[in-house]
């Protein structure tokens, strides 16, 4: 993805974050036949600190927060 800028990412990280803060149901793979984790799933949790990333960093972000540094 060569030419790709970090703020082209911007509105898809929102996205992201936003569905995952509000989602609700039955969590994908969470069953010991899906995932070896599944004890460590904690749906409220994730909810929590989606929403946290979200409204902390993702909200009003701006350029000088998507620079790496060289």
């Amino acid at each position: 993805m060569a030419g790709r800028r970090s703020t082209d990412i911007v509105g898809l990280m929102k996205d992201l974050f936003t569905f995952m803060a509000g989602f609700e149901g039955e969590v994908p793979g969470a069953s010991p036949k899906d995932c070896g984790n599944y004890l460590d799933m904690n749906l409220p949790m994730a909810k929590f600190v989606s929403k946290r990333f979200l409204d902390n960093v993702l909200t009003d972000i701006d350029e000088s927060r998507l620079i790496y540094p060289q």
